[in-house]
């Protein structure tokens, strides 16, 4: 199975840290205004939780990377061990077949997927997702110093970021990329007025 372009393989879970950081410092930006917190707060508030989320986010999607490419290990120690089973040699081979043809599908499926990082090394994913959502964080902090919430333009600028980011997001995938535009612009919307009106409660 020939290889996809590194730049096509890191560009995927690029998207996904940048559509969680708009989406995730968005909501946390409308929840710290609808509790009243002051302007300076917010700012100190966002900066600081856009570290944290950021590696946290980064270093689950390492080990995440590293458990999948040892289960992919794990199988092929499995095929070995088939292989020196004193069975019946068409059950073996039987055996073997069907771990191999498994293995080659659940591949294709995540290479052509929503997953297409399937030759990432588990640094480059982890820090793909890092740098997307810091990326996509800080875009969304600076939109809110231009255009203080709840003032309504001040969430256009994101609603069409994440709007271009769910289409090449959905069109990587092999999706309708208009559905990705709507769906991932429209979740993010929800989940910022959902969490001004949550912060409105404290």
């Amino acid at each position: 199975m020939s290889k996809s372009k590194p730049s096509y393989n890191f560009l995927p879970a690029l998207l996904v840290g940048l559509i969680e950081g708009v989406i995730i410092m968005l909501a946390l930006a409308c929840f710290f205004t609808g509790s009243g917190m002051s302007a300076s707060k917010i700012y100190l508030s966002l900066g600081a939780a856009l570290v944290f989320v950021s590696v946290l986010l980064g270093l689950g999607a390492y080990y995440t990377r590293k458990d999948e490419l040892e289960q992919h290990e794990g199988e092929s120690k499995i095929l070995k061990i088939y292989q020196t089973l004193d069975i019946d040699e068409n059950l073996r081979q039987a055996m073997v077949t069907d771990s191999v043809a498994e293995a080659q599908l659940w591949e294709q499926e995540w290479k052509e997927g929503s997953n297409a990082t399937g030759d990432l090394s588990p640094k480059v994913y982890g820090l793909s997702i890092l740098g997307g959502f810091l990326l996509g964080g800080l875009a969304t902090i600076l939109n809110c110093y231009f255009f203080e919430l709840p003032d309504y333009a001040g969430l256009f600028f994101p609603f069409i970021l994440l709007g271009v980011l769910g289409f090449y997001k959905y069109k990587f995938s092999n999706q309708k990329p208009l559905s990705g535009f709507l769906i991932i612009s429209l979740s993010g919307m929800a989940a910022a007025f959902a969490a001004y009106y949550a912060g409105g409660l404290f």
